[in-house]
């Protein structure tokens, strides 16, 4: 019975070094890694939510079309930078605006903000987008942000993990 035991615990250390050294990757969040698993893991959770590029809504800015955006970020995170008329907005029972109203939301990598937009389309709101990216990917790119209408190049990177997907020179710390 000993054997057993000692050998079982042997079997399981072994299988442990192994899933580390083939890469086992931990379901949300540990295995998420690169932008591309963002992105799968974003379409899994949320299939039918619109999605807009930052180079995207880059052009859409520079050609003065008039949207809606929304930071879906906590007050905290929103006082350090946003976009430039960006409100903020924590559900999408807030939204009021007429059902056609094209509309763009955005947090830190776009995980907060797809669940806001799938909220807002179940409610009839069917030009709503997701930023894919979100903010981090603005930022990464060097697009414009701003606190108090003035220009800034600091973004809350959120927490440890996710604060990985921003370039650490534009981390407000």
């Amino acid at each position: 019975m000993l054997t057993r035991k000692y050998n079982d615990s042997r079997y399981l250390l072994w299988l442990a070094v192994l899933f580390f050294l083939v890469g086992f990757r931990w379901s949300w969040p540990g295995g998420i890694k690169t932008w591309a698993d963002v992105d799968t893991f974003i379409s899994k959770k949320y299939p039918r939510v619109n999605h807009i590029s930052t180079g995207e809504l880059y052009s859409l800015f520079s050609n003065g079309r008039t949207l809606y955006l929304f930071d879906i970020r906590t007050p905290e995170e929103f006082a350090v930078s946003h976009l430039h008329g960006a409100v903020r907005a924590e559900k999408a029972e807030e939204v009021d605006l007429p059902r056609d109203t094209f509309i763009i939301a955005y947090c830190s990598v776009g995980v907060r903000s797809a669940a806001f937009i799938r909220d807002l389309q179940q409610e009839g709101y069917l030009q709503a987008y997701n930023l894919r990216g979100s903010l981090f990917e603005w930022a990464n790119k060097g697009y414009p942000l701003e606190r108090e209408g003035k220009s800034v190049y600091k973004v809350h990177p959120y927490d440890s993990k996710w604060g990985l997907f921003l370039e650490k020179k534009l981390h407000n710390e």
